[in-house]
């Protein structure tokens, strides 16, 4: 009796999918299939197998007993089959690979394009995806397995996470180009109305933390989560921002917008890079680890 044919790989890496998000609709966005598409190649494998693989409960799926079986004996074999295939690849002198990256919005705006033009022009088989998201919510996906990496800054360690400092961020003074004051004290501009990041943020929390030991209150007329939005407020005169350096560097050098740092506050917020230590890195991970690290040690040169 000859072996039945094995089922094709875009059927078990779609199976595979979606048992690890429960939704068609989830599974579909990360591999780049329309819900319908995806659902067709399931239905497809589950009528070369001969069983039902899932369960659907209102707008999730599950796993069906037949289904489990299949995900826990081919999870792993498809798993080593991505890593030889990867290993392969790489010791042709590049890397390849998929890494599912996560960053803040100041972080993915204004620092990550100065770090992936690089490392993906000399990696054309690199595969990023790249997804913003806020502080809070990146430890918690790369904990769940969405994200294979986050880069961010985070007061305190996640547990069970790992975190890798990278470098950090200056909170600086922003200006019009007309206001007509120069000093770097902070002391000097307690008259004059902020416009300063949302008290949910990490960045305004230091802030906060910072000005409170020194006893000053600034008047803050409008706070909002959106760097961009709080320069084009600061643009059109309407305040004073105090932002991380490298969200304001490109106007500061276009001559947008005037860029001070405070001689008598100085708040920093650390970026690290966040991984679960419970997964063995790919090469493609690795290499974007680097890539990181190599920019924090130029950071830290540059600013000493």
């Amino acid at each position: 009796m000859l072996p039945r044919p094995l089922p094709p790989l875009e059927q078990l890496t779609g199976f595979l999918s979606v048992a690890r998000h429960g939704s068609f609709t989830k599974a579909g966005k990360d591999l780049g299939l329309s819900q319908p598409a995806l659902s067709r190649q399931v239905m497809s494998l589950e009528k070369n197998l001969g069983v039902k693989l899932f369960d659907r409960v209102g707008r999730s799926v599950r796993l069906t007993p037949a289904g489990e079986e299949l995900e826990g004996r081919l999870s792993p074999l498809m798993e080593e089959l991505s890593r030889v295939t990867v290993n392969l690849a790489s010791s042709s002198g590049s890397v390849a690979g998929r890494v599912r990256l996560g960053a803040s919005e100041t972080v993915a705006a204004h620092v990550m394009p100065m770090i992936l033009r690089p490392l993906l022009s000399n990696n054309r088989r690199l595969d990023l995806r790249l997804t913003c998201a806020t502080t809070e919510q990146l430890p918690v996906m790369v904990a769940s397995g969405e994200l294979d990496m986050a880069v961010t800054s985070v007061e305190v360690e996640s547990p069970g996470l790992t975190t890798t400092q990278l470098w950090e961020d200056e909170l600086v003074l922003v200006l019009p180009m007309g206001h007509p004051s120069r000093s770097r004290s902070i002391a000097s501009y307690t008259g004059d109305d902020f416009i300063l990041l949302s008290q949910a943020t990490i960045t305004r929390r230091l802030l906060d933390r910072a000005l409170h030991s020194q006893g000053i209150q600034l008047n803050v007329v409008l706070e909002h989560t959106s760097t961009e939005v709080i320069k084009a407020m600061v643009f059109a005169g309407l305040g004073l921002a105090i932002l991380p350096e490298p969200a304001v560097r490109r106007e500061a050098r276009r001559g947008e917008l005037a860029t001070w740092p405070l001689a008598d506050l100085r708040v920093v917020r650390p970026i690290v890079a966040i991984s679960d230590p419970r997964r063995e890195p790919w090469p493609a991970e690795v290499a974007l680890l680097n890539a990181l690290t190599h920019y924090g040690r130029q950071s830290y040169s540059n600013t000493h």
